[in-house]
């Protein structure tokens, strides 16, 4: 038979026989495969055999013991010497036993500008006041009524006319309130034009006292004064209030050292150092308004005595007319007569009226010292509050700034920043000085002491111990959230008594403190102490050799870890936390 290789094939072809049929392909039946459940059941019956050799095995080694030779592994541990503490652990964070906190300042003053503009009373420019009445022209002559409007000069002043006071500039000053028009109602104030000069030689023009004392016109005091003053009083105006926004200007870095007196913080200022030149001014003119105001009243006061002169000469000459009566007319002697009636009586006026013109010129300057003195308080308030808003650190420490909500979220000032009077933005703290802000449960308060020893622990820095001691516990528990809570907390301070540089406020920290201690005790694990049976005598397993004895102890004070053994171990003997083989295993 032989084999032909086709030209690129892979395997050989055979050729067939001569003279042999091939059969015909035969189909082979495919074993039948082990159905899904019966897997299952055969892992099942496989699992449940294992575990029963596994068990009998047990059961067979626990019945006839370790076997020869085999070794059994317990745990150990030596008894140290040393002090133990019974503890309790609390948790809080870091806090500056020294710090102040800054608040934004509280500025004052009126928000109305009032006396701002050098309004008063007193106020006004260069006025100068001058007492002109109607003067009879002689001996015989006839008076004018004091209802009719005449001109005079001052040359010729009638001392039974009502003196008028005027001023020189449309300011009208001295004699202003209602009191002093009304008992003086022959003295009245009329405005007259700018360019009138004062004094003795001036002519000016005098209203009727219908006119003068009951004309709206007329100076009606305070009002009148502060609206011929409201356009010459300094730049300004009205206070607003942007002199009162608190805009952080200025502030130091979060965590920078700072120094006792040192500015950190600067809110925007301007508007308030504007107000402050504006009442400096303001009380510069006022003050000058006040001494014109007095130099004028003076003026005033001398015009209306040399009226009363003026008036007593007259009386005395009608007097003098009289005694000519028994040589004159009938007609002319009734009238010498009135004239002497008339000028006895305005001089009695007169008279009368001197203690009232006193009295309304004192009143006149109070009212525009009272202006006065207001003024000055603003002035004082101004710069207050201009030094207010520079912020200076009242103790050596680190600066801390505090948050504010912003937005949607809290986050901490910066400059830009609007607040609100009376926020604290920022803290100086000591950092020499640290304490613990804690709580503890409320079921375990009556265990804590102040005084008691503690050791504190940060997150931060898990290698870093510092002691401590209670220094405060509060008398009332902290105050819950929205939510009710069942668990009350009492606040407890603890100082740290030695400082390291890496404790900054805010620190998380963990605290145990001591509830009671044994010094110089002999200290075993916890594991280690056996017991037959519930409140039995303790015991331990002491290695001796290559055996274990079974030794009673006394114990004292125990934690969750340790415990102090006062009889029956010495310092450095071993002891087992597991039951030795065939030894019952009864902890403690």
């Amino acid at each position: 038979m032989l084999s032909k290789m086709s030209s690129g094939a892979s395997a050989p072809i055979l050729a067939p026989t001569p003279g042999v049929v091939p059969s015909a392909p035969k189909i082979v039946p495919q074993a039948p495969k082990p159905s899904r459940k019966r897997r299952l059941w055969w892992i099942l019956l496989i699992a449940i055999a294992a575990i029963g050799l596994e068990r009998g095995l047990h059961f067979a080694q626990k019945a006839s013991g370790p076997a020869t030779g085999a070794a059994t592994i317990i745990r150990t541990a030596a008894v140290t010497e040393g002090s133990i503490e019974r503890t309790i652990r609390l948790t809080g964070t870091t806090g500056a036993e020294k710090f102040a906190s800054l608040i934004t300042p509280r500025l004052g003053g009126n928000r109305n500008g009032s006396g701002r503009d050098g309004s008063s009373r007193g106020g006004g420019g260069g006025s100068a006041v001058v007492i002109q009445s109607n003067s009879r022209g002689g001996s015989g002559s006839s008076s004018s009524s004091s209802s009719s409007s005449s001109s005079s000069t001052s040359g010729s002043q009638d001392a039974s006319a009502a003196p008028t006071i005027s001023s020189t500039n449309g300011v009208q000053t001295g004699g202003g309130s209602a009191a002093f028009r009304s008992a003086t109602s022959r003295i009245s104030r009329t405005p007259t034009s700018p360019n009138s000069t004062s004094g003795s030689g001036s002519n000016s023009n005098s209203s009727s006292s219908s006119t003068s004392a009951d004309s709206p016109s007329s100076n009606g005091g305070l009002g009148s004064t502060a609206s011929a003053l409201a356009g010459t009083g300094t730049a300004g105006g009205g206070g607003g209030t942007s002199e009162f926004m608190l805009v952080l200007q200025d502030a130091v870095k979060p965590g920078a050292r700072v120094n006792k007196g040192q500015v950190i913080a600067e809110f925007d200022r301007q508007y308030m150092l504007n107000r402050l030149e504006d009442y400096r001014a303001s009380v510069a003119q006022m003050e000058a308004g006040v001494r014109r105001l007095k130099a004028e009243l003076l003026v005033t006061r001398e015009s209306h005595r040399q009226t009363v002169a003026n008036a007593k000469a007259a009386l005395e000459k009608a007097r003098l007319d009289v005694k000519t009566i028994p040589v004159l007319g009938a007609i002319e002697a009734e009238s010498i007569k009135l004239a002497a009636e008339e000028a006895d009586a305005k001089y009695k006026q007169l008279l009368a009226e001197v203690k009232f013109v006193e009295i309304g010129q004192a009143s006149e300057i109070k009212a525009a010292e009272l202006e006065l003195m207001q003024a000055q308080l603003e002035l004082k308030r101004a710069e207050a509050n201009a030094d207010r808003m520079l912020i200076k650190a009242p103790i050596n420490g680190l600066a801390v700034m505090q948050t504010m909500f912003r937005g949607t979220e809290f986050a901490q000032i910066q400059p830009g920043d609007q607040l609100y009077p009376g926020m604290m933005f920022l803290q100086v703290v000591d950092p020499s000085a640290m304490i613990i802000n804690a709580t503890v449960n409320q079921v375990d308060v009556d265990r804590v002491r102040i005084g008691q020893k503690a050791t504190v622990r940060f997150d931060a820095y898990p290698e870093l111990q510092v002691p401590a001691h209670v220094e405060a516990i509060g008398a009332m528990t902290r105050a819950g959230g929205m939510r009710a809570s069942y668990v009350k907390e009492i606040p407890v301070i603890l100082k740290i008594d030695r400082m390291d540089p890496l404790i900054i406020p805010d620190l998380t920290v963990s605290v145990d403190v001591a509830m009671e201690a044994e010094q110089q005790a002999s200290i075993a694990p916890l594991a280690a102490i056996f017991r037959d049976g519930e409140g039995g005598t303790p015991y331990v397993y002491v290695k001796a050799g290559d055996s274990w004895e079974r030794r009673e102890v006394e114990l004292g004070l125990k934690n969750n870890l340790q415990v102090a053994i006062r009889s029956g171990l010495k310092p450095g003997e071993v002891v087992a936390e597991d039951a030795p083989p065939m030894a019952p295993d009864r902890r403690s």
